[in-house]
């Protein structure tokens, strides 16, 4: 004990008194434990674990209470960072437990972003050694009565946006709901609404005439196109997330276009109609390099199009395939 203390710089009698104590990570001090991190090996990597563990008993005891299971091989084996799927449980008590709309959206809005996103999709798969949940019916369902009471706080910048998440990661696992939707009033709250559910179904589906009819709809729309072209470059860090929806002049794709190559190369059909004829001509106005990777934008799109069955699709492709070779 002598030794860590004079190894930390620590008085003998801390050093004594947090020997013994089974709690003692709960009792030291911010800088007193920076000092034990920093001279005695393996306290880092324990102060960790430990606080994973706390916090990861709590909420699975907490979730049981509320009648969810959690499948631990999935969360264990999950490529995602442990303290994202964390927050994911994290919201899933949040979503269940039906209490005030303002902090849940409070917290739940803080999962836009493409490694959130990944956890919450973890929490709402139902896929087996994927999910987080042994059965995320109940979330679901929790999720779809939530929607309702986000709608009315319409000023709300974190209402909207957990509306998004939310119809969003729904629209993945239950399907997009059976809505027209040019019968929606245009607005911010609509249009994130209707994006979160088209994106969801287009990425677990392959509903082609979907993504038409929200090209056509951003076409005729300027809120909605002005929502798409805020959504992406946000979600990936390369603009600040603005409550007024905007971004700056000058923009650089970079951490946007290497997600966009990554959604080409793996996404439905439809999915891949709706980048190439409704976000990718956005993206290029505000960024005509896109992130500096245009070369890379079409070898992509020409080596997915020449997969593509549905000509549709690949007239589109080939057609913006044609316009970047003109500027690249």
């Amino acid at each position: 004990m002598s030794d860590v203390a004079i190894f930390s710089g620590l008085d003998e009698s801390t050093v004594f008194r947090l020997w013994d104590n089974g709690d003692w990570l709960d009792r030291v001090s911010g800088r007193s434990l920076q000092s034990l991190m920093s001279s005695v090996p393996g306290i880092a990597e324990y102060a960790m674990a430990h606080s994973l563990l706390k916090r990861r008993t709590a909420l699975i005891a907490n979730l049981q209470a509320e009648g969810l299971s959690v499948d631990l091989d999935a969360l264990e084996n999950s490529t995602v960072a442990r303290q994202l799927l964390l927050n994911a449980l994290e919201a899933a008590l949040y979503i269940v437990r039906d209490g005030p709309s303002q902090k849940v959206s409070s917290y739940i809005a803080r999962f836009w972003g493409r490694e959130q996103d990944r956890a919450l999709e973890a929490l709402f798969s139902a896929e087996p050694g994927h999910g987080l949940l042994g059965d995320p019916r109940r979330l679901v369902e929790a999720s779809i009565e939530l929607a309702p009471r986000l709608s009315r706080k319409t000023y709300s910048f974190h209402s909207l946006l957990t509306l998004n998440i939310l119809t969003h990661q729904v629209s993945k696992v239950a399907g997009a709901p059976d809505a027209d939707l040019a019968l929606q009033r245009p607005g911010r709250q609509t249009a994130l609404m209707m994006r979160g559910v088209v994106m969801g179904a287009l990425i677990s589906s392959n509903d082609l005439d979907l993504a038409e009819k929200y090209r056509r709809e951003l076409d005729r729309t300027p809120v909605y196109a002005a929502l798409e072209e805020w959504s992406f470059p946000t979600y990936m860090r390369d603009g600040r997330i603005s409550s007024d929806f905007t971004l700056p002049g000058s923009l650089l794709l970079r951490n946007t276009a290497a997600e966009v190559l990554r959604e080409i190369e793996t996404y439905s059909d439809a999915y891949l109609y709706y980048l190439v004829s409704t976000y990718l001509p956005l993206a290029l106005r505000r960024d005509p390099t896109f992130g500096r990777r245009i070369d890379d934008l079409i070898t992509t799109i020409e080596q997915r199009a020449g997969d593509c069955r549905d000509k549709r699709v690949r007239a589109a492709c080939n057609a913006l395939v044609r316009q970047l070779k003109g500027v690249a």
